[in-house]
C-alpha cells in the first residue's frame, strides 16, 4: 500500500511506499519515503525527492537471489508480484494513482528502456532517484524483459474525462501544437490517439493526469533528461503550467486502443 499525505505547512505531497520482498517463506519490508512534488502558491515547483530505506541484511540477500532467476507465479513474474505491484498494481493499474503511472498496455520496448535507464541512473529525476533506482537495481536484463513483457500484455486503463474544458484546450495542443512558441503537435510522436511509438515514445492514452503533469514539469525544469534528442525538454520548456495541465487532462481522457 502506498500512503499519500499532503503537508500543508510545507506544501509537499509525500508518499510512503512499503515494498515487499519475498525469500524462502520470509517477508521483508523496505520503506521508501518520497517528497514527490512541491507546490507553492498553487504552482507546481521543481519536484524534489529524498528517500529513506530500511532493509535488513536478509532482505538484501532476497533481492540478490532475485537477480539469478525470476520465478513465475502462474503467468506473473516474481518481480511483479513481490515488488512492482506495490505501486503499479498486479495488472499494471496503479492502486494508488497520482504520481505512480499505469503500466498496463505500455509498449515493452519503452518499459525496457526506462528500467535500463533507472539501472544505469540515466533517468535521474527525483522520483527515479528516490524509488526506482533502488527498485530496479537488482533486476537482471532477463527480469527487466519479463516485467516489460508482462505489463505490456495487460489491459490498458480506460480514458477518463475529468474536465471537458481543460481537455478541449489540451486537444488543440496535442493535435496542432502551438505555433507562436514553436511547440510541435504531441501526436507527431505519440500518435493521434496517444498510442505512442516504441521504443522512444510511450503510450499516453488514459495515463493518470497527475503523473503526466509531474513528468512534464520534470522535463520543463531539466530534472528528467533521458528523452531522445532532448525533445521533451524542448517541448515542455515552452509550455505554461496551464498548458501542461490542459495536455494532461486531454491525455487522461483518451480511450486509446489495444497495442495488438
Amino acid at each position: 500500500m502506498v500512503r499519500l499525505s499532503y503537508m500543508k505547512g510545507l506544501g509537499a505531497i509525500r508518499a510512503v511506499v512499503p515494498i515487499v520482498l519475498f525469500s524462502t517463506g520470509t517477508i521483508f519490508f523496505a520503506m521508501t519515503e518520497c517528497a514527490a512534488a512541491t507546490v507553492h502558491d498553487n504552482k507546481l515547483a521543481a519536484a524534489t525527492a529524498s528517500s529513506t530505506t530500511v532493509v535488513t541484511a536478509a532482505a538484501h540477500s532476497a533481492a540478490s537471489a532475485q537477480t539469478t532467476a525470476d520465478t513465475q507465479t502462474g503467468n506473473i513474474p516474481q518481480s511483479v508480484s513481490s515488488t512492482c505491484m506495490a505501486c503499479h498494481g498486479m495488472t499494471g493499474i496503479s492502486p494508488q494513482g497520482a504520481m505512480f503511472p499505469d503500466l498496463a498496455g505500455q509498449w515493452a520496448p519503452y518499459l525496457v528502456k526506462q528500467l535500463d535507464n533507472f539501472r544505469s541512473h540515466t533517468r535521474a529525476d527525483p522520483m527515479a532517484k528516490a524509488i526506482m533506482w533502488g527498485m530496479a537495481a537488482s533486476l537482471t536484463p532477463a527480469q527487466v524483459q519479463h516485467v516489460a513483457d508482462y505489463y505490456s500484455k495487460q489491459v490498458p486503463a480506460k480514458g477518463k474525462m475529468i474536465n471537458p474544458k481543460l481537455a478541449a484546450a489540451g486537444k488543440k495542443i496535442f493535435e496542432g501544437g502551438i505555433s507562436t512558441t514553436h511547440v510541435p503537435a504531441c501526436m507527431a510522436c505519440h500518435g493521434p490517439t496517444g498510442l505512442g511509438d516504441p521504443p522512444l515514445f510511450p503510450r499516453l492514452a488514459g495515463q493518470r493526469q497527475a503523473y503526466v503533469v509531474l513528468q512534464l514539469n520534470y522535463f520543463k525544469k531539466g530534472l528528467r533528461t533521458n528523452d531522445p534528442h532532448a525533445i521533451m525538454r524542448y517541448v515542455a520548456s515552452r509550455l505554461s503550467e496551464a498548458q501542461i495541465t490542459e495536455l494532461a487532462s486531454y491525455v487522461r481522457s483518451l480511450p486509446g486502443d489495444s497495442n495488438e
